[in-house]
């Protein structure tokens, strides 16, 4: 686990030393224009592209009220201004200094990201600068390519699951939540999927990721209503399939390389390429903060 912690607070350090000095010279340029949010939120969008790879930048005030708009690369979206951040995951790090926030799910972009949190500050506190970055799209330090003994995705059969996740993911939850399967396993590396379905539940089935989305596949199980029996939602189900889609996309390094969902016990498991199998139960997989799963 130590080399785990130390490959995260490596890759920590890099993104810090890359955004820190645009936050600080966009929080620099915000002082002036504090009290005028027409004239903060053009700051924010005429400084947007200075931030790499960020998706969504704005300014909040101390309490964790939002003071600018939503700026994107698209644009300025005001409806967005006067919202109560203080609950969001990054504001356990407003204070004076710059900081970045454990990884947590977008609310704007249903992936997975990180808040960089500066200070803006005049003759006094004024509030914080706050941009949002896409973890998938994050740097890797490359020293920290060592310090792993992975598998890279590289190496994966050219039929990989991951290109095609998305249909697979809406396939498998129509399986669990109308044709009666209760337990699934994805394996990523090998593009194959374990199924248990309630009607014969001591035998899997294993199909390829081309027998998933074969346009028949749903013949092979008949409809059988969502079990009163189980222990989730089929709403909680789909969240866990794009929470694993979002955990195996994180980067070329640290990926899932298998993990299930069992309706009817409210589990999950997870097999990441840095370590063993986790065994966690759903809820505390979907509440849990997503830096959990990645240190």
């Amino acid at each position: 686990m130590w080399m785990q912690s130390a490959l995260i607070e490596e890759r920590r350090k890099t993104m810090a030393e890359l955004f820190k000095p645009a936050m600080h010279n966009l929080s620099k340029k915000c002082v002036n224009a504090w009290s005028d949010s027409d004239k903060l939120d053009k700051i924010l969008y005429d400084n947007f592209f200075s931030l790499p790879n960020c998706h969504l930048v704005y300014a909040v005030d101390r309490d964790g009220k939002q003071k600018s708009s939503n700026i994107t690369r698209n644009g300025i979206d005001s409806s967005y201004r006067n919202q109560d951040l203080s609950i969001r995951p990054y504001s356990i790090n407003l204070h004076p200094n710059f900081t970045l926030s454990p990884a947590y799910i977008s609310q704007a972009t249903g992936s997975a990201c990180i808040s960089a949190v500066h200070p803006v500050i005049g003759n006094e506190h004024l509030g914080f600068t706050i941009a949002d970055f896409d973890i998938r799209h994050l740097p890797l330090p490359a020293t920290s390519i060592n310090k792993i003994p992975v598998c890279n995705k590289s190496c994966q059969p050219p039929n990989c699951l991951e290109n095609r996740l998305v249909d697979v993911k809406d396939i498998l939850l129509k399986l669990i939540s109308k044709h009666g399967v209760f337990h699934l396993m994805i394996h990523y590396l090998s593009s194959k999927v374990m199924l248990w379905q309630m009607n014969n539940p001591y035998q899997y089935e294993l199909y390829s990721v081309e027998q998933i989305l074969e346009p028949d596949m749903y013949l092979t199980y008949p409809q059988c209503p969502f079990p009163t029996q189980a222990k989730v939602s089929i709403e909680e189900v789909q969240l866990v399939l794009e929470r694993f889609h979002i955990l195996q996309l994180v980067n070329d390094k640290i990926y899932l390389r298998s993990a299930s969902i069992n309706i009817m016990n409210a589990m999950v498991s997870l097999s990441f390429s840095f370590s063993g199998s986790k065994y966690i139960s759903i809820t505390n997989f979907l509440h849990g903060d997503l830096s959990n799963w990645l240190e």
